[in-house]
């Protein structure tokens, strides 16, 4: 189920789980829900929330903490985001967890219906398409829907926060930004006039799996302290990390192995768990860290999910960023190739076999961006296999967003490369060019 309708863009310890700042006894509260999570053993990107409900009173408040992976993300509620998962959610409960052949037909067309009704970040930018500046940008309406062109984001008005009521159709932080006056941060505070109930909200970047609810009770009611939120948290977050971390050691035992249906051979660019599971993570790590090779000898990478591998990395930046206006831009440098042959139309070349021949610097492969920020052209769909040839570790050298398939780099000079993915900052490498 998640392979044909999620839509994927795409290290703190687990014990430093941390909770908002707010008293327990009486007075207004304010809880935390941590936004992905920073694993301290291995880069991984969790498409979750933790906890995945979280209880409190109207005058409360819930920050929303994003611990920066390099996935995008926002917090997505309202109405019409109640009357999606109260579809889907009962469908993800039933069927997540079985093979896609098992799951009948009706099951997607319900999902898919659903999750319709509501516009997603990027739909298109894979594919070279903007960012969608209706849900990008933030947008909170007492009634209708986000425009319906996704160049158009809501008026100024309508991007100025209120108190979260219940009622509101669409309450939108947008896309929420590492950096900057309110990086990684979205503050929720709740009306004193919200109704006791549960109220959904979920991503709109990685969709309905990913996911939570805010269950409000009455205001004399108890709930939950901070360290009970936390300790729940950190259960949640155990449990996802237990699959991951089962996988991760098996991937650096072998050679070869076959995952998600495709052969792969090391290094591997990305790895996950085939384990079913109702909270979805895959690992940010290059298996192994470093390979050594000789002057001539080809390295080829096999992509285990959506990555780049990039040499020479210009200084961070991030895949989405926010220009002054508050535009949402995709960056080129982040999805296309650099340097190299672009992304194939059809397969390329068997791995090591040459390519269309040496890096020519960054600029190479500069293109213009269309209307919104985004670069024409996308990942390729399916494995394809790409020699991007010879590289002297002069210029800047990235193999553009991939998905699967492979990627052939044949270096001619001594040293030691370091290489990163340009959409996961943790995730890094080393590649050790020695004279034959």
């Amino acid at each position: 189920m998640q392979g044909r309708i999620v839509v994927v863009a795409a290290a703190g310890a687990i014990a430093a789980v941390g909770v908002a700042c707010g008293g327990d006894a009486g007075g207004a509260q304010s809880r935390e829900v941590l936004v992905d999570y920073v694993h301290d053993e291995f880069a991984a990107s969790f498409l979750a929330y933790f906890p995945r409900d979280v209880t409190l009173r109207p005058g409360d408040t819930v920050t929303f903490r994003q611990e920066w992976t390099g996935e995008p993300h926002s917090v997505t509620m309202g109405t019409m985001v109640d009357e999606m998962m109260a579809v889907i959610s009962p469908l993800i409960e039933e069927y997540a967890e079985l093979p896609e052949d098992q799951i009948p037909p009706e099951v997607f067309e319900q999902f898919e219906a659903a999750a319709a009704k509501l516009p997603y970040m990027l739909p298109d930018t894979l594919e070279g398409g903007p960012v969608n500046q209706n849900v990008g940008q933030p947008c909170y309406l007492d009634e209708g829907a986000p425009p319906e062109d996704p160049m158009q984001p809501c008026t100024d008005e309508q991007q100025e926060q209120p108190a979260f009521n219940g009622r509101q159709s669409y309450y939108n932080s947008g896309f929420i930004p590492y950096t900057g006056e309110q990086g990684n941060t979205f503050v929720v505070p709740l009306a004193d006039d919200i109704e006791p109930g549960t109220y959904a909200y979920y991503c709109n970047v990685h969709g309905p799996f990913q996911a939570g609810t805010i269950t409000v009770v009455g205001a004399d009611e108890e709930i939950p302290s901070e360290a009970e939120v936390a300790r729940q948290a950190l259960a949640e977050i155990e449990a996802a990390t237990a699959p991951l971390a089962e996988a991760l050691a098996q991937a650096r035992s072998v050679e070869t192995a076959t995952i998600f249906g495709t052969e792969v051979r090391k290094p591997f660019a990305g790895w996950g768990s085939e384990e079913p599971a109702k909270i979805h993570a895959f690992i940010d790590e290059f298996i192994p860290k470093e390979n050594t090779v000789e002057v001539g000898e080809v390295v080829t990478w096999s992509f285990v999910g959506g990555h780049t591998v990039s040499f020479n990395v210009p200084d961070y930046f991030t895949q989405l960023s926010i220009e002054d206006d508050g535009t949402v831009i995709f960056s080129p440098d982040a999805l296309q190739p650099r340097g190299g042959p672009g992304h194939p139309a059809a397969e390329g070349p068997p791995p090591g076999e040459g390519g269309e021949g040496e890096s020519e610097g960054p600029d190479a492969q500069e293109s213009e961006t269309e209307e919104g920020g985004a670069p024409p052209g996308g990942p390729p769909e399916g494995p394809v296999a790409v020699d991007a040839g010879t590289w002297d570790g002069q210029s800047f050298l990235s193999s553009g967003m991939f998905f699967d398939g492979t990627y052939s780099v044949t270096f001619t000079e001594p040293g030691r490369y370091s290489y990163a993915c340009l959409v996961h900052p943790h995730m890094v490498g080393t590649v050790v060019v020695e004279e034959a």
